[in-house]
């Protein structure tokens, strides 16, 4: 799946079922044997990479990329397979029918290379899942 289209549709899920998240880490890793679309990277997030890898990147830095890749992704064909970036949020309420339901949930959402969505998701009732199911069926 596209970063444009994956960023899109993540945005939509925690707008949609969301009521209460926060960033907790990215990283970004580029397979670049020239050094040219990592010294790009470089230049973007502000510091060196480590052999290609970005740690501990903050939302804005990754945020960056993410608009980076989507850009690179439009312009070159299969520039996807030469990146690997994920932002990792924790999820401390849901939007269950227009009340919030604590919860202690994280999700990761990966770009480029093999392009997913990891979750650990608590809920406290079956009516809590069914609600959440529906917004990422």
């Amino acid at each position: 799946m596209p970063a444009e289209r994956a960023n899109t549709l993540f945005r939509q899920f925690l707008a949609t079922a969301v009521a209460e998240y926060k960033f907790t880490s990215a990283n970004l890793g580029i397979n670049d044997p020239s050094g040219e679309i990592v010294a790009r990277y470089e230049r973007l997030v502000g510091t060196p990479s480590r052999n290609g890898r970005f740690d501990a990147m903050t939302l804005e830095q990754s945020e960056r990329c993410i608009d980076e890749l989507i850009r690179d992704e439009t312009s070159v064909a299969g520039a996807a397979s030469r990146f690997s970036l994920a932002q990792s949020f924790q999820v401390t309420k849901w939007r269950i029918d227009g009340q919030e339901a604590s919860t202690q949930s994280s999700l990761i959402i990966h770009y480029g290379q093999l392009p997913c969505l990891s979750t650990f998701l608590q809920f406290e009732s079956v009516e809590e899942f069914e609600s959440v199911q529906k917004v990422l069926a």
